[in-house]
């Protein structure tokens, strides 16, 4: 439930922004203040009118009244305190890795917006994985020359690997596929669908690990495990798809007008 506060008192504004943040609660403050920062760098904002969003994980987020990008802002916050002094509410927002220090200075709340809210949707930029798989499955050149692709979603073990084939040497490649950064729970996963493969065959296949992009994590389980990875564009991937349905022609043939 959203609950909306016109605080009558800074006591009373103080406790309502630290349950809210003590709950986990959203919390969006409209007030005049100034703002503070230090950390890899150093920078003051001086006295406006303005709205401060602090979300559920504990990321702080300010803004002004006009433009879409914030002014200041802090992920992964590591504490946040909120104290009256000087007859100002003080925010203090305080990230550990890298140090960084954001100070919300108050000296006026019009209102306080809190309360849960449950968002389990997924975030879908320009494919899934389904879209994406089919098109390197029709495309394999795109991956390397010489590949060739046998079967989608092909089973191994308890699990399907998204797609299965053979390079030009004929040896076996099995491709797990991500829409969004690689980490290295992704990588672990393609590496159990390697052993299990060469476990049940005797042949080693190669492992390929397919993403727009991966963690520093990912890519150093990469080189340990001797697994493969190839970063591909989503965005023309999903140009290429959206001009091949308004008119047939191959993705070689699209990348070559770009």
């Amino acid at each position: 439930m959203i609950e909306y506060t016109k605080c009558g008192s800074n006591d009373q504004c103080v406790e309502v922004i630290k349950n809210a943040i003590r709950n986990k609660e959203l919390l969006i403050i409209f007030g005049k203040c100034t703002v503070d920062y230090q950390g890899r760098a150093a920078s003051k904002l001086t006295e406006g009118e303005r709205f401060v969003i602090i979300k559920q994980d504990g990321a702080i987020i300010i803004h002004r009244p006009t433009g879409y990008s914030p002014v200041n802002w802090q992920p992964n916050t590591s504490v946040i305190e909120v104290v009256e002094r000087d007859n100002k509410i003080v925010i203090t927002a305080i990230r550990n890795k890298p140090r960084e220090i954001v100070w919300v200075y108050f000296s006026e709340i019009y209102g306080v917006i809190h309360g849960k809210l449950v968002d389990l949707g997924e975030f879908v930029m320009y494919m899934d994985e389904n879209e994406i798989r089919d098109i390197l499955y029709e495309n394999p050149e795109l991956i390397e020359k010489g590949l060739r692709f046998l079967e989608k979603e092909k089973s191994i073990g308890n699990g399907y690997a998204d797609l299965f084939g053979v390079d030009k040497n004929n040896t076996p490649v099995i491709i797990e596929i991500k829409r969004i950064s690689a980490s290295r729970e992704a990588v672990l996963q393609l590496f159990n669908y390697v052993k299990i493969y060469e476990n049940m065959t005797g042949v080693k296949p190669r492992g390929i690990l397919i993403a727009p992009n991966f963690t520093s994590s990912a890519i150093e389980s990469i080189h340990k495990l001797g697994l493969e990875y190839k970063e591909i564009n989503l965005q023309l991937l999903w140009k290429y798809k959206k001009a091949k349905e308004a008119k047939h022609g191959t993705l070689l043939e699209f990348f070559q007008k770009k």
